[in-house]
C-alpha cells in the first residue's frame, strides 16, 4: 500500500474542514471539536506541525487549575450541566465536598436525623456541551502531585475547555456564570477555610449565625458592626486619602468567652467567610506565610488564633515555630500587604504581645470579651428559658458576681439542666461554688 504524501494529506483534510464549516451547522460545533480532538491522538501519521496549525486556527482552550480560585466555579457548575453526569471516571467524596462540585446522592439519615450526603466528583473524562449557542468540549483532569524527598502527595486537578475560535466572546460569560452560580450565591452559609500547601483549602461550610443569637456584654456588638460596615463603606475614601485599605482587630480576654464565635458571626452577617490560619504550625515560614495572605479567598477574614501561644515578645516560644516575628510584621502590614484585608487576632492574654504587633495599623480597635456580666447571663437564661418571669431570671443572675464565671460555663450548665427546669433554680449553688445544691442540703445529718 503507498504512503501518503503529509502534504497532500494536509490539503484534502483543510479542504474537507472548509467544506464542512460553511455548509454543516452541526459540524460546526460539536463534532468538529471531538474530530480535532480525537485527530491528536489517533492521526499518528500526521506531522505535529500539522495538527498543531489546524487546532490553534480554528480552536482555543481555557486551561484553569486546580488551585486557581475559578477552579471550583467551573468545576460545580460543570458538574451541573445536563451532560457532566456523563462523565466516566469519578471518584467520591464524603465530606465537606462542596468545592469540587459534583454529583450530590443522599444515602439515608444517621441517628441525629441528618442527611447522608456524598458526593460523586469528575476526575477525568471529557463531555460535549451547547453554551450559548456554542459547542464546548470540557475536560476534568488530575495528575498526583509530587513533592522533592517526599514523593507523592495528594493530586493536582485541572479543567480545560475548547471551542471554536468564534466562540471567545463567551468565556467572560462562561466565568460569570459559574461565579454567580456558586461563589457569588448567598446560601446563608459561611465558609471556614484553611492552609493546604501554598493556597487554602475549604474545610467547612456552617450557617451564618445571626449577631442577634450572641450575647456579649452592653454595645459591644453594635460598635463592631458600625465599624466594619464604615470600613467597607469608605473604601474611596481609604484611596483618596492614600491610607492602606486594611482593618485589623485584637479581641482579647479569658477563654470561653466567644471571640471565634463572633468573627465568624461577623462574617455570616456582611456575607464574608473565614480564613483561620495557625501560626505556630510547624512549616509556616516567612515566605509560606505571605505567599497566603496574599493568595486569600476573596470576600474572606483573616483569623489569627491564640496568638499569644506564638510569641513572647519577639522571640518564638517554641523551637518548632518557623515564622520570624519581623515576618508576621510585613506579612500583616508590609509593602506587599494585600488592600481589603481585614484581620482578626485572638488571644487570651494580650500581656505577652509586642506593641508593634497590636499597634494601630496592624490592630485597629482592641476588644475585651470577660466573663460573664449578670446581665448576659439573664439574656443566656431567657433564651433557655422564655417563659420565666423576669423576676426569677434577675434573681438568679443577680446571685453570680461579674466576672466570675465565663459564657461557656454558663451555657454549659443550662444545656446539662434543658430537660429539668427546676434543676437549674435548685443547683445554681453548684454552678457558682459559693455553696452545695439544695438537694444535699436536705439530706438527713449522718
Amino acid at each position: 500500500m503507498p504512503i501518503p504524501d503529509p502534504l497532500s494529506l494536509w490539503h484534502d483534510l483543510e479542504a474537507t474542514v472548509r467544506h464542512t464549516l460553511t455548509h454543516n451547522e452541526l459540524a460546526q460545533g460539536g463534532l468538529l471539536i471531538a474530530a480535532l480532538s480525537a485527530l491528536a491522538v489517533q492521526a499518528r501519521t500526521l506531522p505535529a506541525t500539522a495538527l498543531n496549525h489546524l487546532k490553534g486556527r480554528f480552536t482555543i482552550t481555557l486551561d484553569v487549575q486546580g488551585d486557581d480560585a475559578a477552579f471550583p466555579w467551573l468545576a460545580a457548575w460543570l458538574a451541573a450541566q445536563p451532560v457532566g453526569r456523563h462523565l466516566r471516571h469519578l471518584g467520591v467524596v464524603t465530606r465537606f465536598n462542596e468545592q469540587m462540585g459534583g454529583q450530590n446522592l443522599t444515602l439515608g439519615v444517621d441517628r441525629d436525623g441528618d442527611d447522608v450526603n456524598v458526593r460523586l466528583v469528575p476526575l477525568s473524562g471529557q463531555v460535549l456541551l451547547r453554551y450559548r449557542g456554542h459547542w464546548v468540549l470540557a475536560r476534568p483532569a488530575r495528575t498526583q502531585r509530587q513533592i522533592a524527598g517526599s514523593g507523592a502527595a495528594g493530586f493536582n486537578h485541572s479543567l480545560t475547555f475548547r471551542m471554536l475560535a468564534s466562540a471567545r466572546p463567551i468565556i467572560g460569560e462562561l466565568l460569570r456564570d459559574a461565579y454567580d452560580s456558586t461563589a457569588g450565591r448567598s446560601d446563608g452559609r459561611v465558609e471556614i477555610h484553611v492552609p493546604e500547601y501554598q493556597g487554602w483549602t475549604l474545610a467547612e461550610r456552617r450557617p451564618a449565625r445571626p449577631l442577634s443569637s450572641l450575647i456579649y456584654a452592653e454595645t459591644l456588638l453594635d460598635t463592631l458592626s458600625g465599624d466594619l460596615n464604615a470600613f467597607f463603606r469608605d473604601r474611596d475614601w481609604y484611596a483618596q486619602m492614600g491610607i492602606p485599605y486594611r482593618r485589623g482587630y485584637l479581641l482579647h480576654g479569658p477563654p470561653g468567652n466567644g471571640k471565634s464565635s463572633l468573627v465568624a458571626a461577623l462574617a455570616g452577617h456582611f456575607g464574608l467567610n473565614v480564613c483561620v490560619l495557625n501560626l505556630a504550625t510547624p512549616d509556616l515560614t516567612d515566605d509560606r506565610l505571605t505567599g497566603l495572605l496574599n493568595t486569600l479567598p476573596r470576600r474572606a477574614l483573616l483569623l489569627l488564633e491564640d496568638i499569644d501561644a506564638v510569641f513572647l515578645g519577639r522571640e518564638p516560644r517554641a523551637p518548632t515555630v518557623k515564622l520570624s516575628f519581623n515576618g508576621l510584621l510585613n506579612a500583616l502590614d508590609g509593602v506587599a500587604a494585600g488592600e481589603g484585608r481585614v484581620t482578626f487576632m485572638t488571644t487570651n492574654d494580650p500581656g505577652g504581645l509586642d506593641a508593634a504587633l497590636i499597634r494601630p495599623g496592624r490592630a485597629d480597635r482592641h476588644v475585651h470579651l470577660g466573663n460573664a456580666t449578670p446581665e448576659q447571663i439573664a439574656g443566656m437564661l431567657r433564651r433557655f428559658w422564655p417563659d420565666w418571669t423576669d423576676t426569677q431570671i434577675e434573681d438568679l443572675a443577680q446571685r453570680v458576681p461579674g466576672g466570675l464565671l465565663s459564657m461557656a460555663r454558663v451555657q454549659e450548665y443550662l444545656l446539662e439542666r434543658r430537660a429539668d427546669e427546676a434543676g437549674v433554680t435548685r443547683d445554681w449553688a453548684t454552678l457558682t461554688g459559693t455553696g452545695c445544691p439544695t438537694r444535699l442540703r436536705l439530706l438527713p445529718a449522718g
